[in-house]
């Protein structure tokens, strides 16, 4: 925050005491979201106060600190240590001198900072036994357990040789406060027993004393490094209500570990009165340390650093720990200690939840993502030890993967900067839901995320890996259809040349395995089924490969495969190059394998012909996602052992070309699903879905899906495609337009076409036209792929009038109202429909 800034802000306080941060944003002119931020930035350094709830007043905070939870001054007090804390809160607010707590945990994790803390909170809460604060370690006499029991409960005159005169324990001096017994579990077995007696009247007696017993309001707080059930006597033990269990710091949240040692470093430049910067490795290093000592040897290692960083610098304004790489982490002593507990403000953190579960598009939901880093985070979070690191994992894994790192450059960083804001376990729930809608809309793009995100800690693995997917959505091909693999002996060969083809492709199109050289056949195979099984393969699988056993590592693959598989043996840049360029330009698989077995001089295997197993294929002029929503209905009744195989319109036409030429090329395959009139000179029987519309739907459904349907199925199945194309049906498979008012547009727009040219459409017809328009127009609005149109539009004719400049006519309505343009593409296979 601005220093002018935060002037104004204190300025409109002062002049009234209570207001909301609505009326305070109007005051100083700033969005409420970003007056909030600055308002909960000065509640953390004490210098306001809220007040309430729904709504929250502000108002400057005097010397009473009653709005500040002491607590907080506990790194991980709202997140690990959440429960640990509200634990001791709940002891020390029981009455009337609260409960008994013993403080848990490995040497320097805390627990006398810890127990300082409650002390605080004490005088905090206004509560009763917060007059002072007393320490005792039990180790310091455990070996003369009589002076310890003087210690503590006090002596009589003449009670032992030297007892001169009546003494007070530390009991006796602590009433109305509190004692705080460190390395409990080394008093001795009788003191344990003098205690637990205290600890049930409040009574005691000092040594030599017989007769009289003292009493002493006072509360008890112990501390051991052991396990308290082996090394406390059982009948002490019972007598402690609260146990609180500390982690050692290697334990500690990835986000704790990195506030905990910024906090010890600006602790030390607060103390030498210099800005520090330190080499994010030698940090990263701190994080990760296992050390005997936790915090207190950690807090020691910092010291030694900046120890030697001073004397090498004394007459600079900061100093340098470690080498200056370009990558270090900033300490400014003058900065507040708000940063080191929580930067995150609760309505930042809310947003951002509602962000990720609002029920929108993964592009959508991009772009709020972004918008959110922009409006909220980008000017108030500077990079730390944990955003720097993440960076260059995933920047360095692109580099490796498709040397672009321009792709991954925004997307990280606003994934570091979210990370500094949101430093809690996000649901996993939503990084499932999220994932699986990943999975099915944008696979390949989770594919590249997953490999991105190989080298980040686990911690953060999962939520990096499906946030970086969602922001990459739409930046990476969805519609290169066959999965690309190269596989090659040596720690780099493959990925090398995987970096080289994905970089000068532009795209994200091979994956690489780099196999050792001792590596056997088996071993490859194994790799890569691992592969194969994360991936969908019905469309096909492209290898290249430098290895001999071809026909082998075919045959011990392609049972894996769903689709076909291509085995190249000869794995070289100019190869996965050509191979790359052809994946990216839609080519078909056979194209492909012909290619690579008449140009490369290599051996190749694959199966010639159309599909080695029995099939069914669905290629619907109105697009891929209406044959699929085909093929799921056909799944449901089809006879198992047959595949079915969703082709564009294209590469239908393509193949029934090559079909015509080769006998055999189609000899698996049983029957071709469209959705209108197909030119079909091969032997394999056709069936346009709208016939089902007929009288005699069901004769021709059982002569052309005969053995391929039970019979008894065939009503059910009508029903489905009929339903399919009906009004009903068309609402279902519109993703956001409103399904009355396009069905109204696609109606009129039928009505004109009938009027202007003469037509007496059908009703199956009607149906098909209505489906096509409405998901063409949703297709164009998503900004779909044209291509390519193979003959001239304006000679075209129907019934002796133009189609081109009518149609034009036609839907400039529904252009002008979704602010769109029909291409001419779009209107060819308009064309091709209407005079099929």
């Amino acid at each position: 925050m601005r220093s002018e800034t935060k002037e104004q802000l204190l300025d409109v306080l002062k002049q009234q005491e209570k207001l909301t941060t609505t009326e305070i944003a109007e005051k100083i002119q700033l969005s409420r979201s970003a007056t909030s931020l600055y308002l909960n930035e000065l509640l953390q350094t004490n210098e306001v106060t809220k007040l309430g709830s729904k709504p929250v007043y502000w108002q400057l905070l005097g010397d009473d600190l009653s709005g500040e939870d002491v607590f907080s001054k506990y790194i991980g007090s709202h997140g690990s240590a959440k429960k640990e804390i509200e634990k001791c809160k709940s002891a020390v607010l029981y009455p009337p001198l609260g409960l008994p707590v013993l403080l848990h945990g490995a040497s320097g994790v805390g627990k006398s900072f810890l127990a300082e803390l409650i002390f605080d909170y004490l005088h905090q809460q206004n509560l009763a036994g917060a007059e002072k604060f007393l320490v005792f370690n039990c180790a310091d006499y455990a070996n003369n357990p009589e002076l310890v029991a003087s210690l503590l409960f006090g002596h009589t005159k003449g009670a032992f040789t030297g007892a001169e005169a009546d003494k007070k324990g530390l009991l006796a001096q602590a009433d109305n406060g509190v004692l705080f017994l460190d390395e409990v579990h080394r008093l001795s077995d009788e003191n344990q027993e003098k205690l637990f007696l205290f600890m049930d009247s409040h009574k005691f007696r000092p040594i030599g004393e017989e007769e009289k017993t003292e009493t002493s309001n006072v509360r008890l707080l112990f501390a051991t490094t052991e396990d308290p059930e082996k090394v406390l006597l059982p009948t002490f033990y019972r007598r402690i209500s609260v146990l609180i269990d500390l982690p050692s710091f290697h334990e500690r949240p990835l986000f704790e570990r990195n506030q905990l040692v910024y906090a010890l470093f600006l602790r030390e430049a607060k103390r030498i009165k210099k800005n520090i910067r330190i080499n994010h490795r030698i940090f990263d290093e701190l994080m990760n340390e296992q050390l005997p000592g936790n915090v207190g040897s950690l807090a020691n290692q910092v010291q030694m650093y900046c120890a030697e960083a001073l004397r090498t610098s004394q007459s600079q304004e900061t100093i340098l720990i470690g080498e200056d790489d370009g990558q270090t982490v900033w300490i400014d002593y003058q900065v507040t200690e708000e940063k080191v507990d929580d930067l995150a403000q609760q309505d930042l953190i809310n947003h951002f939840q509602e962000i990720l579960s609002e029920a929108v598009s993964l592009s959508e939901k991009k772009q709020r993502l972004f918008q959110f880093d922009h409006d909220y985070l980008a000017d108030n979070f500077v990079s730390d030890s944990l955003a720097i690191g993440l960076i260059q994992e995933v920047q360095t894994q692109n580099r490796l993967i498709i040397d672009d790192e321009e792709l991954t450059f925004a997307a990280i960083n606003t994934i570091a900067r979210i990370l500094q804001l949101y430093q809690q376990t996000i649901s996993a729930e939503i990084l499932q839901n999220l994932s699986y809608q990943l999975s099915k809309e944008y696979p390949r793009t989770l594919l590249l995320a997953n490999y991105l995100t190989k080298s980040v800690t686990q911690e953060l693995q999962s939520f990096v890996k499906v946030i970086l997917a969602v922001l990459l959505t739409e930046d990476v091909s969805e519609e290169i259809r066959y999965q690309g693999l190269l596989v090659a002996h040596g720690n780099t060969t493959a990925s090398s040349i995987q970096a080289v083809v994905n970089r000068m492709c532009g795209e994200y199109i091979f994956d690489a395995i780099n196999m050792p050289l001792t590596a056997s056949l088996r071993d490859v195979v194994a790799q890569v089924k691992l592969w194969l099984g994360e991936r969908n393969t019905s469309e096909g699988v492209i290898m290249l490969v430098d290895m001999g056993s071809l026909t082998q590592l075919y045959k011990s693959l392609k049972p894996q495969i769903l689709g076909e598989l291509l085995v190249i043996n000869n794995l070289t840049t100019s190869y996965a190059l050509e191979i790359g360029q052809k994946l990216l330009h839609g080519e078909l698989f056979y194209e492909i394998a012909k290619t690579a077995e008449e140009n490369f001089v290599t051996e190749v295997q694959y199966f010639e012909g159309f599909s080695v197993e029995k099939n069914i294929i669905i290629a619907s002029i109105s697009g891929r996602d209406v044959s699929k929503k085909i093929m799921e209905i056909c799944q449901k009744y089809v006879n198992q052992d047959i595949k079915l195989i969703v082709l564009g319109y294209n590469e239908l036409a393509k193949i029934l070309d090559r079909a015509y030429l080769e006998k055999d090329y189609l000899k698996e395959t049983s029957l071709i699903l469209t959705t209108s009139y197909l030119d079909n000179k091969t032997d394999v029987a056709s069936f346009n879905i709208l016939d089902v519309l007929d009288e005699n739907a069901e004769e021709q459904l059982n002569q052309n899906f005969k053995d391929l349907i039970h019979p008894s199925n065939i009503p059910m199945v009508i029903n489905e495609f009929i339903y399919f194309f009906s009004k009903e049906g068309l609402s279902e498979k519109l993703v956001f337009l409103n399904p009355d008012v396009i069905i109204k547009q696609v109606e009129d727009i039928i009505d004109k076409f009938e009027k202007r040219f003469k037509l007496q459409v059908r009703a199956k017809m009607k149906f098909n036209l209505m489906m096509h328009i409405a998901l063409m127009t949703e297709r164009i609005i998503l900004g779909t792929e044209d291509y390519a149109v193979p003959q001239e539009l304006a000679p075209l004719k129907i019934n002796d009038k133009s189609f081109y400049q009518n149609a034009k006519d036609i839907f400039s309505t529904i252009e002008q109202f979704y602010k769109i343009k029909v291409s001419d593409w779009e209107l060819y296979v308009l064309y091709e429909i209407l005079t099929a």
